[in-house]
């Protein structure tokens, strides 16, 4: 509304207020003011929608109202329409046309079609002309029109449910657009609890449909499956997310055949030498009978029972589970059987993806030959510890990779033995082919005679060892010489020089037979001769239970004189003479005297 303010006029003032006056009100009451003929009057143009927010593709109607004030007359002429989307490039057409005759004072702009969310919102602008009697002018009202997204509604299906491990499987969303929305879908769906033929899950829309094929199939471990199918990445239309599938798949059926190489094998019964490398292979496969396919992954479970045990022989590598490579697992026996009536072995597939299944074959072996020999050290001396050991051999053609086991009882035996009844040793035994016994503290010195009896074992036969005869000499000894000051004396000063023997076999030895016995004697000379020890020159060893070594000392209170500084030599010489046990032995060193310190 517009408002003039006059402040301020005269009569002709006056008179040009009284002729607008009278020409506002014939404006408003449609009636000739006088004699004077009114303008064209001013028009409003106002654009609603029905319904107000339509959805994708949803009918909507526009309304272009032409008005001329609250109480003014209703115009006649037309409206043009002109709806543009948000790109600026998109139009969209009425129905009939887009010029639409007022009717009422309103022109209506049906689009049955509706519009696009993905367009919105859309421009719509409403020119009216009066092409009746020119009295109305022109106007133009627009409307900014919102378009919401329609509702979808997505279910997924299997092609077949419960399926078997391997059976193809193909998972199909269906998306439907939900009532009053109109339109092509454009979007995709994404499938969540499995993985799809080329490893994306979104799959484009097609006629509604989007279908995830898994040419490979399911496996058991993991079933059931949680499949559902989410419809998105639409403009025109909103997200929605099927109910879950609960796809079930069970163990597909397998088979399990079994073979021996060498194959001795008449159907299932085989024939084969003790101790011969042996092996047996299992090949699975998916008997597709209940639509599985694929080659189990395993693991075989090997067992190769003897009759009448629970126990089973082990394959290579130390686990009879062996994992399947291309549907095929090996038991190598390296080592063969041991010899047994029959052994019952079985291949059974453990792969949780195919049910249980297994094969049987049944063996039989018997045992081999072994030659037994004994060994002993060149040469044993009295109180020495020594090993006697037996090595078992099968006799000559064995082809097997496995050691001899089992026991060889080793006897040591003669009239001055130091065991048992004159007799020493025992059961020892057998690892990778030998056998040893030790002789701890050893024998006297005398002659002996050994035996040996292998025991045999699974494997094979027992074999014995004809008598020997061996010898045991008199122990070795070793003589040394000490002296408190590294055989260095001051002229005058008291010297001990003490004499130790060591067996050459150590203490244990020494155990046996005892200490020495017999006499060490000290030969000392200087540039004036002989100088004697304290108490003479022959020392008897002493004679402690137990004593594994021996020491004698010559002792000189008076010391050794120095005849010629600044030093004097003297030789020490110790012989020991020996007894039925130990060897004589000796040894020299040079005593040095020098002057006291002044």
């Amino acid at each position: 509304m517009r408002t003039t303010t006059l402040t301020r006029f005269g009569t002709a003032g006056r008179v040009g207020l009284a002729l607008a006056a009278s020409t506002l009100l014939a404006g408003v009451l449609g009636v000739p003011a006088g004699a004077a003929s009114p303008g064209p009057r001013t028009t409003i143009v106002t654009v609603s929608s029905s319904p107000i927010t339509p959805v994708t593709g949803q009918a909507v109607t526009l309304n272009a109202r032409v008005g001329t004030g609250p109480h003014g007359p209703t115009p006649g002429g037309q409206v043009q329409f002109q709806i543009t989307g948000n790109d600026s490039v998109t139009t969209v057409s009425c129905d009939a046309s887009d010029t639409v005759a007022l009717s009422g004072g309103v022109a209506s702009c049906p689009v049955s079609g509706g519009l696009l969310a993905s367009l919105a919102p859309y421009s719509v602008s409403a020119s009216y002309t009066d092409t009746v009697d020119s009295s109305y002018l022109p106007s133009t009202g627009t409307r900014s029109q919102a378009v919401t997204s329609g509702w979808t509604k997505t279910s997924v299906t299997s092609s077949s449910n419960p399926s078997a491990t391997g059976q193809s499987v193909s998972f199909v969303a269906a998306v439907n657009v939900v009532s009053p929305a109109v339109g092509t879908l454009t979007g995709s769906v994404t499938f969540t609890g499995t993985t799809c033929d080329g490893g994306t899950n979104t799959i484009p829309v097609s006629d509604g449909v989007a279908q995830c094929a898994v040419s490979g199939g399911l496996t058991a471990v993991g079933s059931p499956y949680l499949v559902t199918a989410t419809y998105g990445s639409d403009p025109n239309f909103k997200t929605s997310t099927s109910l879950r599938l609960k796809q079930v798949t069970a163990p597909a059926a397998a088979t399990v055949t079994l073979s021996a190489t060498p194959d001795n094998c008449t159907g299932d019964l085989c024939t084969s030498s003790p101790n011969i490398p042996l092996s047996f292979t299992g090949v699975t496969t998916s008997t597709g009978t209940d639509g599985g396919t694929g080659v189990p992954a395993g693991p075989l479970v090997f067992t190769i029972v003897p009759a009448g045990s629970k126990v089973s022989q082990t394959c290579a590598g130390g686990s009879n589970t062996l994992a399947l490579s291309g549907g095929s697992a090996t038991c190598s026996m390296a080592a063969g059987l041991p010899a047994s009536l029959y052994y019952v072995v079985t291949a059974r597939l453990a792969d949780p993806n195919y049910s249980g299944a297994s094969a049987t074959l049944y063996l039989n072996a018997s045992l081999w030959s072994t030659t037994t020999k004994l060994s002993l050290p060149k040469k044993v001396v009295a109180g020495q510890t020594f090993a006697v050991v037996a090595t078992v051999t099968p006799e000559a053609g064995y082809a097997g990779a496995a050691p001899v086991g089992g026991y060889v009882n080793i006897t040591v035996c003669g009239g001055n033995s130091n065991g048992s009844d004159g007799c020493q040793g025992g059961a020892a035994a057998v690892v990778n082919g030998t056998a040893s016994i030790t002789i701890g503290g050893g024998e006297y010195p005398g002659y002996y005679n050994f035996y040996a009896v292998y025991s045999g074992d699974a494997n094979f036969y027992g074999s014995t060892v004809k008598r020997g005869t061996f010898s045991v000499d008199r122990s070795g000894v070793s003589m040394g010489l000490t002296e408190p000051y590294g055989f260095v004396s001051i002229d005058g000063a008291p010297v001990g020089i003490t004499a130790t023997l060591t067996t050459d076999n150590g203490s244990v030895g020494s155990t046996l037979v005892g200490p020495p016995t017999g006499t060490v004697t000290f030969t000392i000379t200087g540039p004036n001769g002989p100088v004697s020890c304290d108490g003479g020159d022959v020392v008897q060893w002493g004679s402690a239970p137990g004593q594994s070594e021996g020491s004698v000392t010559c002792y000189i209170a008076g010391g050794l004189a120095l005849v010629a500084p600044p030093q004097t030599d003297y030789t020490v010489q110790v012989v020991y003479s020996g007894d039925s046990n130990y060897t004589g032995g000796g040894a020299k060193v040079t005593q040095v005297v020098v002057p006291a310190v002044s």
